[in-house]
């Protein structure tokens, strides 16, 4: 009898091994945890970063990576023949995604997501010459799917050199008595000189994220026959965003605050858990905020 139930342990955990086990559970921080796939018609990627290109960017949770349009658009000179073009196996190695974007993904997602690599196109535009565009593609790092697919889209020039997108912290919170978008987009950057920089408190943060967010209330237009949005200050906390490796190994990371603040709801309106989300970094810099009308 201890016989058969050891081999019936065996087959569960053979089995459990093939098909992978539910990954224990991770939280999101809810400042992260909103939009797990971009929003969709209503809300493109060019209405909050108007140079965005359209083709490259993506939205992965709230994290938005984009390539400036004037990037994309930049030629390449002297012009390169297709001969000289640097192979697709060095552009691959070139565009793998190293542990410090990997761990700034996962802090939006979750499960935890590993990287795949799937198409690879040699793209040829009379205006700019080649580029090679390799599409990453994301998977829960347990197994099985993450539903809609998530892709990370890297660009590298002919002579191989790999584009840098702008990362940037967002945050849109949907007004449905008044149809508007609030939206929040902070560009993520590492500082030019770190012992220069200056570091603001956590009370300096709040004062400049609530006197923001008050000013954007300001130009919400109130639709006839509603009350103006009205919203009650919640938090304010940091959280720590890893962008490169350093020389060392070693990963640089920047801080920045979240200022958070929850609407208030009449009685009869349907109660929500969402908040909007003020990012500020540590050097004081407020989030760029807009108002969006819905295009429903």
């Amino acid at each position: 009898m201890q016989k058969i139930v050891l081999v019936m342990l065996f087959i569960v955990v053979a089995a459990s091994s093939v098909w992978g086990d539910e990954e224990p559970e991770r939280k999101v921080d809810p400042m992260l945890d909103r939009w797990m796939f971009f929003i969709g018609p209503n809300l493109s990627v060019t209405d909050l970063i108007p140079d965005a290109d359209p083709k490259t960017s993506r939205v992965i949770g709230t994290l938005m990576i984009s390539y400036p349009e004037h990037i994309m658009d930049k030629r390449a000179a002297p012009p390169v023949e297709l001969k000289d073009v640097v192979p697709v196996a060095t552009v691959i190695q070139r565009t793998k995604p190293d542990k410090a974007f990997i761990t700034l993904i996962n802090l939006h997602v979750k499960p935890d997501m590993y990287f795949e690599r799937g198409t690879t196109s040699l793209v040829s535009q009379k205006r700019i010459g080649y580029r090679w565009i390799v599409d990453w593609d994301l998977s829960p790092s347990y197994g099985g799917s993450s539903g809609a697919p998530i892709e990370y889209r890297a660009v590298v020039t002919a002579r191989g050199i790999v584009l840098s997108p702008d990362l940037y912290q967002f945050d849109a919170y949907g007004s449905r008595a008044h149809k508007q978008w609030l939206c929040s987009i902070l560009k993520l950057k590492l500082p030019e000189n770190k012992k220069e920089q200056k570091i603001l408190s956590q009370q300096q943060i709040e004062e400049r994220g609530r006197a923001a967010f008050q000013e954007l209330l300001k130009k919400v237009k109130v639709s006839p026959g509603a009350e103006p949005v009205q919203f009650e200050f919640l938090d304010c906390r940091a959280i720590e965003f890893p962008l490169s490796v350093g020389a060392d190994g070693k990963i640089k990371t920047i801080k920045a605050w979240g200022v958070n603040f929850k609407e208030i709801l009449g009685p009869d309106e349907k109660k929500t858990e969402d908040i909007f989300t003020v990012w500020v970094s540590e050097d004081g810099t407020v989030s760029e905020l807009k108002n969006i009308p819905w295009n429903w």
